[in-house]
């Protein structure tokens, strides 16, 4: 009898892993960019296998999984198992003991993912998973990464929920080149399909969706700017996006991205960066979407200094809509009205405001295992600029061979922000339940 305990969930597996795709960014062997800027290589995703009802269900072996709420209760929780004995098919069906089928999905390393409806605390709930083969992701079921000439789309049963964008000449001509980049996320998408995000602001062009960058950089006695683009100090652009995945519960895609030199080592690519996004089916059926982003950045030519700052890293920049402080709603986790919050740690910070008639917003929520915890909050008092600065404690230093990891949970959400969801959530993607698998039979 096998068993083994994991301490996973869903969104958020040991340092920094996704529980819908429980791997770190991949990283494939470092390469520097040409002198001239050439297109993002995407790969698109792999076929999925045949639907349930064109295949025969192929059963093979069973597993027991007990899933502990701990000192907290459980509602819509995500988690993940790792089956021991590596299942033989690509999918897995799971049941309540009443036989209740769970929405799940089955990573190819072996890992099952699915909810936990509800859990009070210190109580626990067994499941049972076997192997099966099920019907793939659709773009009506499912949640998809597309590549699309603007870059890779993600959907959830059809609807759109962000772009990774990966054309750098988007600004238009009334943006200096200067400003143009690309590896970032816009646009965000609320539920009801209201943009929650913007890109090349007319007050600040180096603001985009959801991006990463940093200001006070010392790289071998250079002094390169990868917040501020236009002052041609540093360039962030896309070197490649790949793999794409999908599945009737998750899906996402891997990116990374070069920043490069332009000061006095002009064309020395300083940091290399994986982004690994993923967003969940399950979220899309609530009034609220779902959406991991996790960030390794290495060190590509000797030691690297994040200077302390009170700005940078992963940030977003709201809805041009939301432009002033009368405009808008910021909310943070430890309470702070937006006048006071800037610089103060915080769990989760929210930023909404209505376009068009209607409220939405998007809480980012930090990972307690991120640097310089705990991460404090940078909140623009009337641009609708937000999100956690880790550098802000001080300097961080990014050493070769070594990996500075940050992972935020992007909640986005329509109409008033609730601090109790905000609380749950951040709840379980920092202190995910205990899981338990126990393999039953085989054939």
């Amino acid at each position: 009898m096998l068993r083994s305990t994991l301490l996973l969930a869903f969104l958020s597996a040991v340092l920094g892993a996704s529980a819908c795709r429980q791997s770190e960014p991949s990283q494939p062997p470092p390469s520097k960019p040409p002198a001239q800027q050439t297109p993002a290589k995407v790969t698109p995703p792999v076929a999925p296998p045949p639907p349930a009802e064109t295949a025969a269900p192929q059963l093979h072996r069973r597993w027991e999984i007990t899933v502990k709420a701990g000192p907290r209760a459980r509602e819509d929780a995500m988690v993940s198992a790792l089956l021991p004995g590596r299942p033989l098919v690509s999918s897995a069906l799971v049941r309540t003991p009443s036989g209740a089928r769970v929405p799940s999905q089955m990573q190819g390393d072996g890992q099952v993912a699915f909810r936990v409806k509800a859990l009070k605390a210190g109580t626990q709930a067994i499941y049972l998973a076997e192997e099966q083969q099920s019907a793939a992701a659709s773009a009506k079921g499912g949640v998809l990464a597309v590549q699309a000439p603007d870059g890779v789309k993600l959907t959830i049963d059809g609807k759109p929920i962000l772009t990774y964008q990966t054309q750098r000449q988007r600004g238009g001509k009334d943006i200096a080149p200067a400003y143009w980049r690309n590896g970032y996320l816009h646009p965000l998408y609320s539920p009801a399909g209201v943009v929650v995000t913007d890109d090349y602001p007319k007050d600040k062009p180096f603001q985009h969706g959801i991006w990463s960058g940093w200001q006070k950089v010392e790289s071998a006695g250079s002094h390169p700017d990868f917040w501020d683009t236009g002052l041609r100090k540093g360039r962030v652009a896309t070197e490649s996006v790949a793999p794409l995945w999908g599945g009737r519960f998750c899906g996402g895609f891997d990116s990374h991205q070069f920043f490069t030199d332009l000061d006095t080592r002009s064309g020395t690519t300083v940091l290399r960066e994986g982004w690994s996004v993923n967003a969940f089916r399950d979220a899309g059926r609530a009034p609220y979407f779902v959406v991991d982003l996790q960030s390794n950045q290495e060190a590509m030519n000797g030691e690297v200094i994040l200077g302390e700052n009170p700005f940078g890293g992963i940030t977003m920049r709201g809805s041009r809509d939301w432009q002033g402080a009368g405009q808008s709603l910021f909310l943070m986790s430890e309470g702070q009205e937006r006048a006071q919050a800037q610089g103060e740690a915080a769990r989760w910070c929210y930023l909404g405001g209505k376009s068009n008639g209607k409220l939405a917003g998007v809480a980012i929520l930090s990972h307690p295992k991120n640097r310089k915890q705990p991460e404090a909050v940078f909140i623009d008092p009337e641009d609708p600029v937000m999100g956690f600065a880790p550098s802000k404690n001080g300097p961080i230093t990014v050493r070769p061979g070594e990996l500075l990891k940050l992972q935020y949970r992007f909640v986005v959400l329509d109409g008033k922000p609730d601090r109790k969801l905000f609380d749950r959530l951040w709840n379980d993607f920092a202190n995910p339940p205990a899981v338990e698998v126990r393999l039953l039979a085989g054939k």
